[in-house]
């Protein structure tokens, strides 16, 4: 039995037919590889890191930082003291490093008010400022003495490297600390640790700009894809089956139609409104209605900030001139159903103007692939969009 959970990540019984991949990513962990998980927001990258995380295959420690909110190496520094020392198994080791960290561990172990640790997290962050390297280096070094692998899962790395890219001084951190981390992996005495890195922002796109590709190059990429149509199907029965729905297979169909390539969360949208609208209106589901359903509610106000992301992460990851680059092609785009490389990089060139440069068009289009705006059609040569559903988002909401 599965519950139908928009947005948060799944964790337990509603982990649904991810296990291979799950499978697939430890075992490459287990050989020593350090993993990228590539999807794009809202595929279930965070689902899977859990489930590695409270669910391991094989014996190992986890680390886990979510860097969404932070700011600068020595933020990094701050959260993973705070993380390890949350390990029991590796919290001595963090407690020897400095006053400072054996008073973290202390106030983790006696789950002592947020404020008490928020107060010895802003210490050691900005104790760290000046020579963030040698605390990075002297805590690895510790955590690599530790009696098993570790794996340290660094959540939203691409946010805090986009957020240090905002300033001349960020930049210059932003590579310092990729390639120590980098130079960290190489060295022989910390092959015990493994790194897990995930992101909701392509960090590929944001390595490029810096010229920096190369500090990840000893990293499986490790996709996450969408549903295959059987495991959708099935998906949809066992959610229908939770909430003794009535879904044949004929309503079934429609939804899968209507929304196109079947991601789960988009799938849990449309089945959350059919389920709320049947119940309101007092009528079982049927392809006439799952239609409207779709048409009224997915498309519209009502679910608009299940999609707005889509449209403002533009604003907040893009520089200006790339932004109304790619709003420009995608609004094209959605309108006459497939272009061409050549007319897209017309239009990309129409937005930029004097700062036209061929290998950033590349790059952008690039990262419309990833982040699943277009998909390429590499025999007719000509992008589309990703998905239906989205499609027809734009043009609801953005279209001419």
């Amino acid at each position: 039995m599965i519950h139908n959970r928009v947005g948060p990540p799944v964790t337990g019984n509603d982990f649904f037919n991810r296990e291979s991949f799950v499978h697939q990513v430890s075992e490459k962990l287990r050989e020593g590889n350090h993993i990228l998980l590539a999807a794009p927001r809202r595929f279930g990258k965070t689902s899977i890191m859990y489930k590695l995380i409270q669910q391991p295959l094989w014996d190992y420690h986890v680390v886990h930082v979510d860097l969404e909110s932070l700011h600068n190496p020595a933020d990094l520094v701050a959260r993973l003291m705070e993380s390890t020392a949350k390990v029991s198994a590796l919290a001595t080791l963090v407690a020897g490093l400095s006053t400072l960290a054996a008073k973290m561990v202390g106030l983790v172990n006696d789950h002592a008010e947020e404020i008490e640790v928020f107060d010895v997290r802003v210490k050691l962050r900005d104790a760290a400022s000046a020579n963030w390297r040698e605390h990075l280096q002297a805590l690895m070094g510790r955590i690599a003495t530790a009696d098993k692998p570790v794996v340290i899962f660094l959540d939203e790395l691409p946010m805090l490297l986009d957020r240090l890219c905002k300033t001349k001084e960020g930049k210059n951190e932003a590579i310092a600390l990729m390639r120590w981390l980098r130079e960290l992996r190489q060295a022989p005495e910390m092959k015990i640790l493994r790194f897990v890195l995930a992101g909701s922002i392509g960090i590929e796109r944001i390595l490029n700009q810096l010229g920096e590709i190369a500090t990840i190059n000893d990293f499986e990429r490790m996709k996450l894809q969408v549903f295959t149509q059987p495991v959708a199907e099935q998906f949809l029965d066992s959610l229908a089956a939770t909430y003794s729905f009535s879904l044949d297979i004929a309503s079934r169909s429609a939804m899968l139609e209507l929304i196109g390539p079947p991601v789960p969360y988009f799938l849990q949208i449309l089945f959350s409104e059919t389920r709320k609208a049947c119940e309101d209106e007092q009528v079982q589901a049927c392809p006439e209605m799952i239609a409207r359903i779709y048409r009224e509610k997915v498309l519209g106000e009502d679910c608009k900030t299940y999609f707005d992301h889509y449209y403002s992460r533009f604003r907040l990851y893009y520089p200006r001139h790339l932004e109304v680059a790619a709003k420009h092609i995608l609004r094209e785009l959605a309108q006459v159903g497939e272009m061409r490389r050549d007319a897209c990089q017309q239009f990309y060139r129409e937005a930029v103007g004097d700062k036209f440069d061929t290998n950033e068009f590349a790059g952008m289009m690039a990262d419309l692939e990833y982040e699943f705006y277009v998909a390429f059609d590499a025999d007719q040569r000509v992008y589309r969009f990703a998905c239906k559903l989205l499609r027809d988002w734009w043009l609801r909401h953005y279209g001419l």
